[in-house]
């Protein structure tokens, strides 16, 4: 008796589970969302595993399409894909949209960047991200759409009102990587824009506004670069060459062990140019993001 009254509540909540993760869909979509999530996570892996550059690309489009086509089933919003190893799948606090992102990485040891953003709606609405990155002359000065999007893996959302802070990082080269905070927000026709001038690298008294803030270091160093939840403010690891010759040469920069910052005020994020100064203090972060490490996953 004791076991048939376990297997059902078991069952029941198992079902509850079930329910609620995938509330709003209706069951034969559900199966049709597993059945293009089993092949959507072969496809994931030979983006990352196949031996080849070709094979990778090919199962990066191949994959693109599919997951297109998955989206389509109504209330897909609602569907984690929780199982696509090698895909971040990232949420602002208000839930109003996802970001679908993963890297390609090309024989010459350098990556692309794909994505997609998909807004919560019981029909799809979708914008593909294309990497334009390589073609901007002056990313920190360019606001853009997503047809012309700086490429990277993100690993952190912040939202503030109706922007959307947007932390990722970027493979730059085979001598050194990027850190950098993009904006998104959504226009009169609910179209993304990414990038706006509420970076102050500046001062209060003479300031300096970038649409995105970027920092560039030495392939092989570990930057973190986050927004703090307890201080409320952006932090970053403050940089300098290993070399003074090597003086805006940015592959050859390293965290020397201070902090900067970005604090709000006014609706526009000012440069802190110290944080942490006592000996006492001790930086809030956890064990920073080794990308290098990653790489090879693919993963953020």
């Amino acid at each position: 008796m004791k076991k048939n009254i376990l297997i059902i509540f078991l069952f029941l909540l198992i079902f509850s589970f079930s329910k609620k993760t995938n509330a709003g869909i209706a069951p034969e979509d559900v199966q049709t969302l597993r059945l293009y999530e089993d092949s959507l996570s072969v496809l994931c892996d030979s983006i990352v595993d196949g031996d080849e550059q070709g094979i990778r690309q090919q199962s990066c489009y191949d994959f693109i399409r599919m997951l297109v086509k998955a989206l389509k089933v109504k209330n897909s919003f609602e569907y984690p894909f929780d199982s696509l190893k090698h895909i971040n799948i990232m949420y602002p606090d208000d839930k109003s949209f996802r970001i679908f992102n993963w890297n390609l990485q090309k024989s010459t040891g350098v990556y692309r960047y794909y994505g997609a953003i998909q807004k919560k709606s019981s029909e799809l609405k979708i914008w593909p991200l294309y990497d334009y990155s390589d073609y901007m002359k002056n990313p920190q000065d360019t606001i853009t759409s997503s047809e012309k999007w700086f490429g990277m893996l993100y690993y952190q959302i912040k939202q503030e009102g109706k922007q959307y802070l947007l932390f990722g990082w970027d493979g730059n080269t085979l001598l050194s990587n990027k850190k950098i905070i993009d904006v998104l927000s959504f226009d009169k026709k609910g179209n993304p824009v990414f990038g706006a001038k509420i970076f102050n690298t500046g001062s209060i008294e003479v300031p300096h506004y970038v649409a995105r803030f970027i920092i560039e270091y030495k392939e092989i160093a570990q930057v973190s670069m986050r927004f703090d939840n307890d201080l409320q403010m952006i932090i970053y690891d403050h940089l300098i060459p290993i070399d003074p010759k090597a003086e805006g040469m940015y592959s050859y920069y390293v965290p020397d062990g201070s902090y900067e910052a970005f604090e709000l005020k006014k609706k526009k994020w000012n440069h802190v140019p110290s944080v942490f100064n006592s000996t006492q203090d001790q930086p809030p972060f956890p064990e920073p993001i080794d990308f290098d490490k990653k790489k090879k996953k693919n993963t953020h």
